[in-house]
């Protein structure tokens, strides 16, 4: 099957995106002295450390982490997934709205839950920048659900664009609040 320009354009964000998220994984692996020896970067400053988190941040940080990790990773990946499914393979715009709307509710009510969380002053900036990401997967969602109303896969391009910004977001986000964690692929 031939794949559209608009499909083409897509996985080569993709393909972009997950190179850059190698790239950056792989900096920050040597530059904690994991992983892959003693690689550097020249023109790359290592990133300041951070004063660690007060008691008040940590529960903050500890009351986020389980929505986090168990609600908006997931559902940030099966957003993914489902717009490479269906540009590379499956073309199937229903199949692509099943998958979409209830993820679209997940990002709307960890919004609500996020903002919600008890947050000390020093992390209510941060706790926005949370949200506001979660507003960006939800308008992702929405976007990609637009192919399946006119059939026009521009949509997913521009989907595409808030979803990686969204997780660029969170991967900055994740270092503040649980810096050593695993990143978010």
């Amino acid at each position: 099957m031939a794949f559209s320009r608009n499909a083409f354009f897509l996985l080569f964000g993709a393909g972009i995106a997950l190179l850059a998220i190698v790239a950056v994984s792989l900096q920050r692996e040597t530059a904690s002295g994991t992983g892959l020896g003693h690689m550097s970067v020249a023109h790359d400053a290592p990133a300041p450390k951070l004063p660690p988190l007060t008691a008040e941040e940590e529960v903050f940080s500890e009351a986020l982490w389980p929505l986090h990790q168990e609600v908006v990773e997931p559902s940030a990946g099966r957003l993914a997934s489902a717009g490479m499914t269906f540009a590379a393979d499956d073309h199937d715009a229903n199949r692509l709205a099943v998958k979409l709307t209830p993820l679209r509710q997940v990002f709307h009510e960890s919004q609500e839950k996020v903002a919600a969380i008890s947050a000390p002053p020093s992390m209510q900036p941060l706790r926005d920048r949370y949200v506001a990401l979660l507003v960006l997967y939800e308008q992702s969602a929405t976007e990609m659900l637009e192919v399946a109303r006119d059939g026009d896969e521009g949509h997913l391009i521009n989907a595409q664009a808030k979803s990686q910004h969204a997780a660029e977001e969170l991967i900055k986000i994740g270092d503040v609040l649980w810096p050593g964690e695993h990143k978010p692929n």
